[in-house]
């Protein structure tokens, strides 16, 4: 689709920042093999036997390193890891496991999401929400029927080490940063995705359960449950002033209220957002994949409201429409990609919202076509899809 614009605002396409070291990207040769000089992109590599992959990051820039995240389920209480993310190099799946590299995150119970900002690895937990809520005295994690006023709370989080958080870890990963660990936001009832900025600000998608004002009569407040990505910031609200948030207990982040997108269908609002990444287009933007509203937006951050791209599927050849896009990546270039998951396609855009061609044009290594693509991690000409379906990672390249 056509570019949007907020007036008054300049486009600044700048390439993503990043950090990262050790594990330079190996060198792209072609050897003797021939192939077409067309810009399409060569299935190069299937890595097989991946199971429970959720997640794929490469960080951008100099030194990029790929991050696959792993979420096994199961039972137990939070101290029993449900999950892992470990470092990979990019031409094998064998991770990494010299410790001075990069030690597998401690402390994650149910990890889903990775976001890459300022040289620290952030990890999206969903933590348990029925573990969260259990009731010993009723033998449930469920609601009461109706209000009760005598207990004043009748839905409430009673084990808060169960509940999601965001953890934040140094690049060789162990554990979680000591000065800034990790937060909640009890607001929250279910999050998806997770993106950071360059300033070190954290952005956090999911349902949100919030207070709707009746339009009748505003004495009149209903509890509802309505698409969000709301913006952190590390520590007090106020300079000198600890906050008393009763939503974010014990963390020294607050919500960042000058920002936040909601509930809608303009190219600034979402509706049941997946993942996200940020990225210095336009002087600072979130690239989402708007799940609800079958579409990938580009929102930006450094202003509220202002969406300048949108884009839906309308643009490819076929004019096929999205079909719950699920995955998003933005390039050093600034290319958008979008993982268009029960379509079974991943999509490559100019910073423009304009369509440039498909990624996923060879089948994986088996001759089979991606059965349910979920994420993408992108660096230049290298991208790698995580195929659900199959518990495999795809290796595509761009011909040059």
């Amino acid at each position: 689709m056509r570019r949007l614009w907020g007036a008054g605002f300049v486009v600044a396409v700048l390439g993503i920042a990043g950090c990262g070291s050790k594990f330079d990207l190996p060198t792209e040769h072609a050897g003797q093999v021939l192939v077409p000089s067309d810009k399409s992109y060569a299935m190069q590599q299937t890595w097989r036997s991946l199971d429970n992959v959720r997640d794929l990051l490469i960080t951008q820039g100099a030194g990029s390193q790929l991050f696959i995240l792993k979420n096994w389920g199961g039972t137990g209480s939070p101290a029993t890891a449900r999950g892992d993310v470990q470092l990979y190099p990019f031409g094998t799946p064998v991770p990494v496991n010299a410790p001075q590299y990069f030690t597998p995150p401690r402390g994650l119970f149910s990890p889903v999401a990775l976001a890459w900002a300022q040289n620290q690895l952030y990890v999206l937990d969903e933590g348990d929400t029925c573990m969260a809520k259990y009731d010993q005295a009723r033998g449930t994690c469920a609601a009461y029927a109706q209000r009760d006023d005598s207990l004043r709370f009748t839905d409430i989080i009673r084990d808060y080490s169960a509940t999601w958080r965001v953890r934040v870890y140094p690049s060789k990963g162990g554990d979680t940063v000591s000065t800034m660990t990790t937060f909640t936001d009890t607001t929250f009832a279910k999050v998806t995705g997770i993106a950071a900025d360059d300033q070190g600000n954290v952005y956090v998608s999911g349902i949100a359960a919030v207070l709707d004002t009746s339009q009748n009569d505003a004495r009149i407040r209903e509890r509802v449950f309505k698409s969000r990505i709301i913006r952190y910031s590390p520590g007090p609200r106020y300079p000198g002033v600890v906050p008393a948030d009763i939503y974010m207990p014990g963390a020294n982040w607050h919500r960042d209220t000058t920002w936040r997108a909601t509930n809608g269908t303009g190219a600034s609002f979402i509706n049941d957002p997946a993942k996200m990444t940020w990225t210095t287009l336009d002087g600072g933007a979130l690239f989402v994949a708007d799940r609800g509203n079958n579409a990938a937006k580009l929102i930006a951050t450094s202003v509220p409201r202002v969406g300048y791209v949108k884009v839906d599927g309308s643009e490819t050849p076929d004019g096929t429409s999205f079909h719950a896009p699920e995955g998003v990546a933005v390039d050093r270039q600034g290319y958008l990609y979008v993982v268009d998951r029960l379509n079974k396609r991943v999509l490559r855009y100019d910073q423009f919202g304009t369509y440039i061609q498909d990624v996923n044009v060879e089948n994986n290594a088996d001759r089979l076509p991606l059965q349910d693509p979920i994420a993408i991690g992108v660096d230049d000409s290298l991208a790698y899809v995580v195929d659900k379906g199959r518990d495999q990672v795809i290796r595509f390249k761009r011909r040059p």
